[in-house]
């Protein structure tokens, strides 16, 4: 589902270059959870962008779904990452102005559903995060659980068969943290979601099936 070839990303400056990945290749397959796990500066989140399609490798491939992203143009790009990838990040990234449920229906309205199938879904979602109770509260009137648990339900709105994750819990507390890991962990188990988890926190790495450690941009093999 998911494969780097000899990626590399070279940051330029007037002086020098700094290599956030110096040649990464890995394959993640379809229905994995993967914890990919380094100190800060590694390249870890460089990494998560690559398989997210939100940055461009200077060199290598990123396939996604069997299509090598580098050719695909910024409309392509953009229904690829709508359609096929979830993103779940560390700052919650919610529309402050919007309710729970409209966080929700954002990505569905990008699609073209109809309000009333949005609607039916968004709900839907809520309740399978546990939260539907709060479905008309803006973030604000929520807690930072609660927040996560809006930020994974819009995450799973255009039902992608990707999840990324970027220190999800960072900003929660630990039984937070646990009840946010546990949904991640179900949908990889029940759906058959394709989890990508970035964390520097080795305890959230044990939800995971398989851990990979990346050091100065380079796989860390032991």
């Amino acid at each position: 589902m998911i494969q780097l070839i000899d990626v590399k990303k070279i940051y330029k400056t007037e002086f020098y270059e700094v290599y956030a990945l110096n040649g990464i290749t890995m394959e993640i397959k379809k229905g994995e959870f993967v914890a990919i796990m380094g100190p800060s500066g590694s390249g870890k989140s460089t990494l998560l962008n690559m398989i997210g399609c939100l940055d461009k490798p200077t060199s290598g491939e990123v396939i996604i779904n069997g299509v090598e992203t580098s050719k695909l143009n910024d409309k392509q790009l953009t229904e690829l990452r709508r359609d096929a990838i979830g993103f779940i990040f560390q700052q919650y990234n919610l529309i402050p102005t919007l309710t729970a449920l409209e966080n929700v229906e954002l990505p569905m309205i990008f699609k073209g559903m109809s309000k009333q199938e949005r609607e039916r879904r968004a709900k839907e979602l809520l309740k399978l995060v546990g939260i539907e109770e709060v479905a008309n509260r803006r973030p604000l009137e929520l807690s930072g659980g609660q927040q996560q648990r809006v930020a994974i339900a819009r995450a799973l709105a255009n039902n992608p068969p990707i999840l990324l994750c970027d220190e999800p819990t960072g900003n929660l507390d630990t039984k937070s943290g646990e009840a946010v890991m546990q949904i991640i962990k179900e949908l990889n188990e029940k759906e058959g979601v394709t989890v990508v988890l970035v964390t520097h926190d080795p305890s959230l790495s044990e939800y995971a099936e398989r851990t990979v450690r990346i050091r100065d941009g380079v796989v860390d093999v032991p």
